[in-house]
């Protein structure tokens, strides 16, 4: 069996084996086959309606105050570090203060306010220079309650093996 093939299969196997995880404390788990990273969605919030190019998709809260995008993409500005400066520069650019960022090798983290609003974005590198994201959005009152979510959030954001 070629390299790729095994790798497809092992991230099938993991894909399986954390959707059970997920599903007995009543996350959902979504698994990206473009990509190859799975994360776990929120209880209450939608099905994940994933986008026609199969990068990724976004579910929302049942009560319509919060919404998670998830989604992969290739590094358009060279490598991750470089890549992450990027996305947080447009952050800074759409107006949010971003009130928190750390980075290393093989994760970044940044978070921000504007007005009402509050966000989190994490980002993994996949592979064949690709990265995986998560970015949730909510409102600002909330976020003690967002604080668990986004826990389980980080813990679940995965890549297959390249």
């Amino acid at each position: 069996m070629r390299a790729s093939g095994r790798a497809l299969l092992a991230f099938i196997a993991a894909l399986v084996a954390c959707s059970a995880l997920a599903m007995a404390s009543g996350w959902k788990h979504y698994g990206n086959a473009r990509f190859q990273y799975w994360i776990d969605i929120p209880p209450n919030f939608s099905r994940l309606e994933e986008s026609e190019n199969g990068d990724g998709g976004v579910s929302s809260s049942s009560d319509g105050t919060a919404e998670l995008s998830v989604w992969g993409g290739y590094l358009d500005e060279g490598d991750f570090a470089a890549e992450i400066e990027w996305r947080t520069s447009q952050d800074r650019g759409d107006g949010w203060s971003i009130t928190y960022q750390r980075q290393q090798a093989k994760w970044a983290v940044w978070s921000g306010a504007k007005g009402g609003r509050i966000f989190y974005e994490r980002a993994i590198p996949v592979c064949d220079g690709a990265s995986a994201y998560f970015r949730l959005e909510y409102d600002r009152k909330q976020v003690k309650a967002f604080d668990p979510v986004i826990s389980r959030l980080v813990k679940s954001l995965r890549s297959g093996d390249c």
